[in-house]
């Protein structure tokens, strides 16, 4: 993409040529040794061009043979096989004319109508002085829907325009030199590749532009993209080509030199720039079979040694530089250009390509000089980031001397998870005075957006600023938000770019618009003193102008007293009639800049201290008790400074803590919002923002510097700290300042994990109850008390501070409380820090309970005459036993053992049928239970009648009738009796928990029928012991315990049945008291009744 305004080029030509004069003359010395270097190897040449001149007598070009003697020659000339030849040659000679003279009438006509209007439009250029963009298009359709490519004139114009496609000549061509075809082809050649222009011409190049030759002996070149650009001139219509790589070599040629000097595959024209001078500087990467080289010719040379007559012509002044050493293989020198100075000497033009992937993909860039001797070679940092892939040279510092810029798009950056990225990366090499050699970049810009190819193109943007430092645009086609393209604006310095874009510009395409592909800045499109940006977009087409907007340079002042004297109050507060403590603020704005208005608004922002909060800012306003205001500046003239005042007073000093810190005020500037909405047509820069700050006289001496002396001792009570308990500690502070008054100071106290703030009270008059908060510090919760402002000298203060805590399980063997005083002192600010140590210790109430279900039996004299084995035993005997974790701990390695009497012999009474452990016990017993292994059930009760007595009335028989007394209760317990013995374990007991077991016994019925008249007494034992807690903190005691369990065994005589005359009897005695009853209540009257009066007997009355 190339563009620009004409005349601005014809002035830097003209300067130019005046300054290579004067070099001319400075360096007449230097310039006659390189003269005679020049002659004696254009004295070489014209030897070597003689001899070969006189060999060419007796070479037949047309069979490619050379004959040392002239009958030799005669006889070939007059051979079979020449003339055959001849024929073959002449035969396609006439059918290439054939297809010349049948092109289309109508095409020609197409052809010199682009001319005509081009002709009209560069008469209206000149007199509209109109600037136009030139845009190339590599991927036109030309004539047959071929990708010939093409080149654009977009006009710049208030009202708009329309683009005009340039014509060029999009045909193939063939033209015959003596016995050689020359051939171009020109489909696919990707004309405006890239264009650049100089005063009226433009030159588009084609580097895929195709080349052959053929001569009489059937050989070839080989159809190959040679490369070629295309001059324009606008004024007189005039079309020229400029091919440096093109050759009348055959293939075989090539072959018989190993490929030596091979220009075939040139792609000349890949990369392009023009000097100020005029001076074309074409890139080909593919030349020397892909070593590259460069080419360069002036275009006024270019145009007055064009022939179209012929394909293959010679540019005199042209020059071109290659090498051949191992490293540059594969190179690709010239995959881009530029042109600068770096050799010291201002008059002079030296040239940079670039080398993406020279010395195995490494890549590097060169700087030559005009006789092509190399001065700098930079290399790559890493292999194939195509470093050199895009060059750009501007003076980004402002010292003067041209600086480099060198883009890498395929750099990978390593991440913090050991991974790499494609971000691409662009290096600056800085110039710096009185050296000759460029060493390690001074500046790297590295991308961030993954495979975003950052670096791919770089465009000196001139001063855009106004700052008299020169920017740069980078772009990453493939990055921004969505991959759809992006371009970032750096602006200069004197230390050389600020790294961070001042502007980034995203695509306004889809995704795949390749937005920023090419670049161009650097001229002024909208004639408003500042230089404009284009954009390219090949994807989508378009080619997007960045107009840059006119730059106001702002100074801002401030000003405000150092201090400020709380005790002054010379100011009253319009409302409340309050003295206040006052002062004046002085704010100063100026503007300069080129082509900004005469009339100037802006906005301007005051704000009172602005480091603290809205609600808690110590100076207001006084007009408007505000923080802040904003003010409507109007700079006329010549914009000079703009002076206002304001008065702010000083709040209350109860109004606020902080009486330490500075205050800072604040005063910046910014333009007016458009009435549209839209941008601002001018840009702010410089100084928009100032701050200055004032302080609060404080009562600390002569030196206004308060030194307080802070003490604190500490204790605490609740100690120790139970697991699983709800502890609450009392801590007892007291706080000293035995120096000058502390501002802010807080009594801090750093809690232990699991601690939670209640309450605090203090001694203080009026300050009782402390104002503390609780706050976290690093994860870590802090309770801040405060305890004055200031604390003032000599000031003892005591604290009681009430503590919960809790989840004490893995806190160990003990808890730190950390305290300390603190304030915002700047001189010995804090006392020193004490920490209490509280213990920590676990503990567990366990209680062991037993029933006996029942707890008393009776059984009669006659029971236990069974029949069989089943109905030898019962009834049945529960003894349970439970334990109760009362806490706060829980208990490990818990065990309980239980001792019951039972039968180890037929003869015993108790009879152990099972034993049923509940809530996680594990039991086994010795013996086990159950040793007859009965199936017992519950007996079924039997119809008979001695059943059905024991449910009615009995009666006691006359005490004749009755067996002897009943014995003292027996005790049978393990001390009397045969022992079972149960052994219970639990793993861990947790608080609250509870666990149960049940031994389920049977009494032994033929026992009972062989003794009637004892009563016994069943006993068991159970004691537990804890062997442990499961924490890892010391224990106060270990949980024990024992519990007894008895069940008693009464004895009674079988009871007889009522007579049922005593029943009938007692029957008619009720009756006949019952009747005697209710006679006397009748003879008393207690049956009769007194109605009330109905209101028929009151009217009889």
């Amino acid at each position: 993409m190339g563009m620009g305004r004409m005349e601005m080029e014809l002035d830097y030509a003209e300067d130019a040529t005046e300054r290579r004069r004067v070099l001319e003359v400075e360096k007449e010395d230097t310039e006659e040794l390189r003269q005679k270097y020049k002659d004696y190897v254009d004295k070489e040449k014209a030897i070597a061009k003689a001899l070969e001149d006189l060999r060419a007598n007796f070479y037949c070009e047309l069979c490619d043979k050379q004959y040392q003697k002239h009958q030799e020659f005669d006889n070939h000339i007059n051979s079979y096989d020449h003339a055959h030849k001849q024929r073959l040659k002449d035969l396609k000679q006439r059918e290439f004319a054939r297809n010349v003279s049948s092109r289309s009438r109508k095409d020609e006509k197409k052809q010199e109508k682009a001319l005509r209007r081009l002709h009209e439009l560069a008469e209206q250029r000149k007199q509209a002085e109109c600037v136009y963009v030139v845009v190339g298009a590599p991927r036109t359709l030309g004539h047959s829907e071929e990708e010939t490519g093409g080149v654009f004139l977009c006009p710049w114009k208030a009202e708009g325009g329309q683009c005009i496609s340039l014509p060029f000549d999009l045909y193939d061509e063939t033209r015959s030199i003596g016995t050689q075809t020359f051939q171009t082809f020109k489909a696919g050649q990707g004309l405006g590749a890239s264009v650049v222009s100089w005063r009226d011409s433009i030159v588009a190049c084609a580097p895929w532009q195709h080349w052959n030759v053929l001569d009489r002996n059937e050989e070839e070149a080989q159809k190959t993209p040679v490369g070629g650009c295309f001059v324009a001139q606008l004024q007189n219509g005039d079309r020229t080509e400029y091919s440096p790589c093109r050759d009348n070599k055959m293939s075989q040629f090539y072959e018989r030199n190993h490929f030596r000097d091979d220009r075939r595959y040139c792609e000349a024209g890949f990369s392009s720039v023009v000097t100020q001078a005029g001076e074309l500087v074409l890139g080909a990467p593919g030349g020397y079979y892909f070593v590259g080289l460069l080419a360069r010719a002036p275009i006024a040379d270019i145009i007055s040694s064009y022939r179209p007559s012929t394909l293959l012509w010679h540019v005199p002044t042209q020059f071109t530089y290659d090498q051949s050493h191992l490293q540059y293989y594969d190179g690709y020198q010239g995959y881009s250009v530029a042109v600068g100075n770096f050799d010291g000497n201002p008059n002079t033009t030296e040239y940079v390509f670039g080398a993406p992937t020279w010395s195995w993909t490494l890549g590097a860039v060169e700087i030559l000089d005009s006789y092509h001797q190399m001065l700098h070679r930079l290399h790559g940092e890493q292999m194939a980031s195509y470093f050199g892939h895009s060059v750009a040279v501007t003076d980004v510092n402002g010292d003067g001397r041209h600086d480099l810029l060198v883009g890498a798009p395929l750099y990978m950056e390593s991440r913090a998870d050991r991974k790499l990225a494609e971000v691409g990366r662009v290096y600056l090499f800085l110039q710096t005075r009185g050296a000759r050699m460029l060493g390690a970049p001074n500046l790297l810009l590295t991308g961030t957006q993954l495979y975003g190819r950052f670096g791919s193109a770089i465009a000196p943007l001139g001063d855009l600023n106004r700052d008299g430092y020169n920017d740069v645009a980078v772009a990453a086609p493939c990055g921004g938000p969505s991959g759809q393209g992006q371009v970032l604006v750096y602006l200069g310095q004197s230390e050389g770019l600020n790294p961070s874009p001042s502007q980034v510009l995203d695509s306004p395409f889809p995704t795949g618009s390749g937005f920023g592909f090419s670049l161009r800045g650097a001229t002024d499109i909208d004639d408003n003193g500042y230089p404009d940006l284009l954009v390219g977009a090949y994807g989508a087409s378009k080619v997007v102008v960045y107009r840059a907007q006119p730059v106001v340079m702002v100074t801002v002042q401030l000003m405000v007293q150092d201090s400020l004297n709380p005790a002054v109050k010379t100011c009253v507060l319009s409302q409340t009639k309050t003295p206040v403590s006052c002062f004046n603020i002085q704010m100063c704005v100026g503007a300069t800049g080129h082509n900004i208005p005469e009339k100037l608004h802006l906005n301007a922002e005051l704000q009172l201290d602005r480091q603290k909060p809205r609600q808690g800012r110590r100076v207001l306003l006084l007009d408007s008790q505000q923080a802040g205001t904003i003010l409507n500046l109007d700079l006329r003239g010549r914009h000079n400074p703009n002076c206002s005042t304001a008065t702010a007073f000083l709040r209350d000093e109860a109004d606020f803590r902080d009486k330490l810190s500075p205050i800072v005020l604040s005063f910046s500037v910014s333009l007016p919002p458009e009435k549209d909405g839209g941008a601002p047509a001018l840009v702010l820069h410089g100084n928009t923002h100032v701050q200055e700050q004032t302080r609060i006289i404080l009562d600390c001496g002569d030196d206004d510097l308060c030194v307080p002396q802070l003490q604190l001792t500490a204790s605490v009570k609740g100690s120790p700290l139970l697991i699983g308990a709800d502890n609450v500690l009392e801590l007892q502070m007291d706080a000293a300042n035995e120096g000058e008054g502390a501002y802010e100071a807080e009594l801090t106290v750093y809690l232990p994990p699991g601690a939670h703030y209640m309450r605090a009270v203090s001694n203080m008059e009026g300050f009782e109850r402390l104002i503390c908060n609780q706050k976290k510090e690093n994860e870590t919760k802090v309770v801040l008390c405060e305890l004055g402002n200031p604390m003032k000298s000599n000031a003892q203060i005591e604290v009681m501070m009430w503590v919960s805590v809790e989840k004490l399980e893995e806190a160990g063997e003990q808890v730190s409380f950390l305290l300390q005083i603190r304030s915002k002192n700047s001189q010995n600010p804090n006392s020193e820090m004490v920490e209490l140590d509280v213990p920590v210790r676990a503990v567990a109430h366990v209680e062991l309970r037993g029933n006996s279900f029942p707890a008393s039996l009776v059984v009669a004299a006659e029971e236990g005459n069974g029949q069989n084995s089943s109905d030898s035993w019962g009834p049945k005997v529960e003894h349970t036993y439970e334990l109760h974790n009362n806490g706060p701990g829980a208990v490990s390695g818990l065990r309980l053992n239980l001792y019951l009497p039972s039968q180890s012999q037929p003869s015993d009474l108790l009879y152990i049928l099972d034993i049923h452990p509940q809530g996680g016990l594990q039991c086994a017993s010795q013996p086990s239970p159950n040793p007859l292994q009965l199936e017992w059930r519950l007996p079924t009760p039997s119809p008979s009648p001695a059943h059905h007595k024991r449910d009615r009335r009995q009666a006691v028989l006359p005490e004749e009738k009755q067996p002897s007394r009943l014995q003292d209760p027996i005790l049978v317990s393990c001390d009397s009796a045969p022992c079972t013995v149960v052994q219970c374990e639990l793993q861990e007991m947790a608080r609250g928990q509870r666990v149960m077991v049940t031994v389920l016994a049977l009494l032994s019925r033929p026992i009972l029928q062989e003794r009637p008249l004892d009563q016994f007494v069943l006993q068991s034992h159970a004691w537990f012991n804890v062997s442990s807690f499961p924490y890892s903190v010391p224990a106060l005691s270990l949980p024990s315990g024992e519990a007894l369990v008895q069940t008693q065994l009464l004895r009674v005589s079988e009871e007889r049945e009522i007579p049922m005359w005593w029943v009938l009897v007692g029957v008619l005695g009720g009756l006949l008291l019952l009747t005697f009853l209710i006679l006397a209540m009748w003879k008393v009257g207690f049956f009769k009744r007194n109605r009330p009066p109905l209101e028929e007997d009151d009217e009889e009355e």
